[in-house]
């Protein structure tokens, strides 16, 4: 009898395949919407409200449902080219999105579209196209020349503009603050960087950092409960990341070596992750220690990680890793459903993936039924 019962359950796992345990899990597709990219993407896609996604890479910006994907809007950038810009910002207190476009800066109305309006070098302002830029209080903060930056008040208005002796590539914002991300090349092997911190009211000067070891401007400084978090890349022997006194510039810890090149960064709740191009590098948000590295053997994944409830959604562009934010262990990887993946963001429900063709949305790993 027991012979003939092993029998039966060696038969029975012949024709149903595998036992539950060992089946290959993946990511449930929520929905996907085919798009048509005229140039690359440049522009993370930006999620309002948990309820609308809005991405470029079109001849128009384009708003969808976030929880249907059907269709909200679309809206004209400038009749011919993709939207030439890094971020787009929402502004929630007046509803509207903004952006640079080439040498402009342009805003929209979230709900409709619609162009609100559009400042150029007849107003006074000339954009970088490639500037990193922010909201401020009751405004937008964006480069300009990469030797000037702006803040200017939400009616267009210029609150004021500064100089700056090193170039320019991204600004932040935070408690009433305006930082600019600042490097220069001094020769091949040496790269200055300079974080400036500035009223965002008055323009006022408040306080300098300044480092030997590479260069501020690839990402955004970020800021949160009182403490700026930055990091180089350049030509120096050694890069570093560093966390900053909002109030004084003081430092409060740094990370650097010979390696870490933050290309784009996110914050966790206890730790912050650092994209260097090559590898994610974990750091504890309190002293700057080295958690954990995931690394990964394939092309550079130049993609802006996200963080999500325990989890960071990363990619090399061929595939979506889904990693521990507490361990750096890879727990899932889901190959490209088609074409070149340009972006990930994410709603609290909801992973978005940004390919040559189409914009997907996954069910996050946490929400997985097991």
């Amino acid at each position: 009898m027991k012979t003939y019962v092993f029998i039966l359950i060696i038969l029975s796992s012949c024709f149903n395949g595998p036992v539950e345990s060992e089946k290959k899990q993946v990511l449930e597709i929520l929905w996907s919407k085919t798009t048509n990219i005229v140039d690359v993407p440049n522009v993370q896609p930006l999620v309002i409200k948990n309820s609308q996604i809005v991405y470029a890479g079109e001849v128009e910006l384009v708003s969808l449902d976030a929880n249907e994907g059907s269709e909200l809007w679309r809206t004209n950038i400038d009749g011919s080219r993709n939207l030439e810009s890094t971020i787009l910002l929402y502004d929630k207190s007046s509803g509207r999105i903004a952006s640079n476009h080439y040498e402009e800066f342009k805003v929209w109305g979230a709900s409709t579209g619609e162009v609100i309006y559009t400042l150029t070098n007849e107003d006074g302002i000339l954009a970088f196209r490639r500037g990193r830029n922010t909201l401020v209080n009751n405004g937008y903060g964006f480069v300009g020349d990469t030797l000037d930056a702006y803040v200017i008040n939400t009616d267009g208005s210029i609150r004021f503009k500064l100089s700056a002796d090193f170039g320019t590539l991204a600004v932040g914002y935070g408690d009433f603050k305006f930082f600019l991300a600042q490097a220069k090349t001094i020769h091949g092997a040496l790269t200055l960087g300079k974080i400036r911190a500035f009223d965002s009211q008055a323009g006022d000067s408040l306080w300098i950092y300044e480092t030997d070891k590479g260069g501020f401007g690839i990402s955004s400084p970020i800021l949160e409960n009182g403490v700026l978090y930055a990091g180089t890349t350049g030509n120096s022997p050694e890069n570093t990341f560093v966390a900053l006194d909002a109030e004084t510039g003081t430092l409060i810890w740094e990370y650097f070596n010979s390696e870490i090149l933050t290309r784009s960064f996110v914050l966790g709740p206890k730790d912050l992750y650092v994209n260097t191009g090559g590898k994610l590098i974990a750091l504890n948000k309190e002293n700057g220690q080295n958690l954990w590295a995931f690394e990964w053997n394939s092309s550079a994944g130049l993609i802006k990680p996200v963080y999500l409830n325990g989890y960071i959604y990363h990619s090399d562009h061929n595939r979506l890793f889904v990693v521990d934010a507490e361990t750096g262990e890879l727990v899932h990887e889901e190959s490209s459903p088609g074409g070149f993946i340009w972006h990930v963001a994410a709603s609290s429900d909801k992973i978005f993936v940004q390919t040559s063709n189409q914009l997907i949305a996954y069910q996050p790993w946490h929400l997985r039924e097991d």
